[in-house]
């Protein structure tokens, strides 16, 4: 017996939600300007933007009660052989202020995956900031990716 009741592309369709052109820009606009790390990205990014959606759309899959309230977010390290670590975040889009509580978190998330002190926090070090906003009809999610040196390279 199917508790769940058949998912169809449909249901997946809909999980992933829709972009939101003005929460991203609003979102990329209060990150550019309140961490002194993205100080000097002046764009969203697009293949940055690009990144964060993969990875948005992946969790959204990922969680099955996604559209409850049980997704808090989850940090992705890309690029770990080039020369700058592409790191993504993704969370409810309500945590707006979110990603200076969790940086330490975060933190520690990429330096567990890279094994090395990966600062994330610096003056800027994020090169470049790409956000993504998708919403489905209740709740609105993020994803922020951004650039940092890999320590290793």
């Amino acid at each position: 017996r199917d508790v769940l009741g058949s998912r169809g592309l449909g249901d997946v369709y809909k999980r992933q939600g829709t972009r939101e052109p003005e929460k991203e820009k609003a979102a990329f606009e209060s990150i550019a300007k309140d961490n002194r790390m993205a100080a000097t990205a002046k764009v969203n990014d697009p293949q940055l933007q690009a990144v964060a959606e993969k990875h948005l759309n992946e969790d959204l899959q990922a969680q099955i009660d996604f559209f409850g309230a049980k997704f808090f977010g989850k940090v992705h390290v890309d690029g770990k052989e080039e020369e700058y670590l592409t790191i993504t975040v993704t969370t409810r889009y309500d945590y707006g202020s979110f990603l200076t509580k969790i940086l330490k978190a975060v933190e520690s998330e990429i330096n567990r995956e890279v094994g090395t002190n990966v600062k994330v926090d610096g003056n800027g070090s994020w090169t470049k900031l790409g956000v993504v906003v998708k919403s489905d009809n209740s709740h609105s999610y993020m994803a922020v990716a951004f650039q940092i040196k890999n320590p290793k390279k």
